[in-house]
């Protein structure tokens, strides 16, 4: 393969930074290209599931993520009162894929993938790529357009380089909006374990340990954005999460108002047609969020971002871009379509209204076997990086 090939990526977020990454390892020049002033997280946390794990030692970060992540229990599942509704056993999927999930703090992730990126990729930030070209392929601004054999579109939900590539994708909200929010660790209640609480009117609570980063949660609920001041959003988060089991109460009181993150929840529904777009002279592509934005239900949006910019690296190190592309299609769009979907089916399942229908989803995950959801968990982060 030639080694000038150059690619530039619009946008620096986890699968944009993976896609570069991957991208120099397989030979190619890259421009990175990043609206905000520096490659960064956004302060909070995520949790990530073995597929990402095996995505992210694929890329030669394996000694690095090991040092910043946190065993997670992803299988409990309780009521508002602290009663069980699902139990499944973490042993099942460590034995089966070799690892479980772990919490890290976003930001150390980013430092993570940021220090993996080589001499070969330009990082400009400041950038907000208005102009897309996929004729002869290329992005930029107002005041520059960096030319490229491969155009990676990694902006995001609300991607330009997707409008060019199938317009007819759409963005859906949820009716959600999530709060979250790290507690450092000298404010941080102790707790043994993390999980998901689930309650009526689709309110929902997650909370993880960061080790020595402290502790993160996430609370989602029906509604909008909140106009409010900060102090005014973090009053009307401890009402709606009050009476909750601990320590859910406790990391609310110990969360200062300005601490606290709010994200209206979107996806894409149809996903595009294709996340390939062939040109005579190079193409464009789609990674995370730009091709297959999610709710959150599967926990799923880091890792399936790093599986794309894996697998891209993979396929791009063929001769013909043209097969490359075509490859990468056949490896991620199957199976994305699929997680989408058991995406929808788990958000109607838990994101219900009322007490009748409360009753109902409880009355449901009782009984459905523990089994049943440990398959499902399984099968969702049971992911290989493709071989060259």
């Amino acid at each position: 393969m030639t080694a000038q090939r150059r690619a530039v990526i619009v946008g620096a977020g986890i699968g944009g930074l993976a896609s570069a990454i991957a991208l120099e390892q397989a030979g190619w020049r890259v421009a990175l290209l990043e609206r905000g002033e520096r490659l960064s997280g956004d302060g909070s946390a995520l949790l990530v599931q073995p597929n990402a794990i095996r995505a992210l030692r694929a890329l030669g970060l394996g000694v690095a993520i090991d040092a910043i992540s946190t065993p997670f229990d992803a299988g409990r599942l309780r009521r508002h009162d602290g009663r069980p509704l699902v139990r499944v056993s973490t042993g099942e999927m460590s034995d089966r894929l070799g690892a479980q999930a772990v919490a890290m703090h976003r930001n150390d992730l980013f430092e993570a993938l940021v220090s993996a990126l080589g001499d070969r990729v330009e990082v400009h930030t400041g950038v907000t790529a208005t102009h897309v070209d996929l004729v002869q392929p290329a992005a930029g601004d107002n005041t520059r357009r960096w030319p490229a054999d491969l155009v990676v579109g990694a902006d995001g939900i609300n991607s330009a380089v997707r409008t060019g590539i199938d317009a007819q994708a759409t963005v859906r909200g949820s009716g959600t909006v999530a709060f979250r929010a790290v507690v450092p660790p000298h404010r941080m209640p102790s707790f043994p374990d993390g999980g998901e609480t689930h309650g009526g009117d689709g309110r929902r609570f997650l909370y993880a340990s960061l080790g020595e980063r402290g502790a993160y949660w996430a609370a989602i609920v029906r509604g909008g954005l909140r106009p409010e001041p900060p102090s005014v959003r973090h009053r009307l988060v401890a009402e709606w999460f009050d009476g909750w089991h601990e320590p859910i109460p406790q990391l609310i009181a110990a969360t200062r108002p300005e601490e606290i993150q709010q994200e209206q929840i979107s996806f894409l529904q149809p996903l595009p047609r294709r996340y390939t777009h062939v040109a005579e002279s190079g193409g464009a592509v789609l990674v995370g969020d730009a091709a297959h934005a999610m709710a959150p239900d599967l926990g799923q949006g880091a890792g399936l971002a790093l599986e794309d910019g894996v697998t891209l690296g993979v396929c791009l190190t063929r001769d013909s871009i043209t097969d490359g592309l075509r490859e990468y299609e056949r490896l991620r769009r199957a199976r994305t379509l699929k997680l989408a979907r058991a995406s929808r089916r788990m958000s109607a399942l838990l994101n219900t209204r009322g007490r009748f229908s409360t009753g109902m989803r409880d009355g449901l995950l009782r009984a459905v076997p523990d089994s049943w959801f440990g398959r499902g968990s399984v099968a969702a982060a049971d992911w290989q990086p493709p071989t060259p």
